[in-house]
């Protein structure tokens, strides 16, 4: 970017390219969006899933060599 003159007119062009571009990609996903070709995903809030996770107090082993120690219960 900052060797010389030349470089830098060259890498303004395709920044420009580049943003042109992008903005053609937004322009024609949003016309087509309007127009019916392609179709949005809505969100259906009758289809929310609920996630639950169990047994989250059984500690994990925390490398290979660990061996996992075996569950004891307490009698009273």
């Amino acid at each position: 970017m900052l060797k010389g003159q030349e470089t830098s007119k060259n890498m303004s062009k395709m920044l420009g390219k580049r943003v042109l571009f992008s903005l053609a990609v937004v322009l024609f996903i949003s016309l087509s969006s309007q127009f019916g070709l392609i179709k949005p995903n809505r969100f259906d809030s009758s289809t929310i899933r609920t996630q639950t996770q169990t047994n989250t107090a059984i500690p994990h082993q925390q490398n290979a060599s660990t061996k996992q120690q075996p569950e004891t219960q307490s009698v009273d």
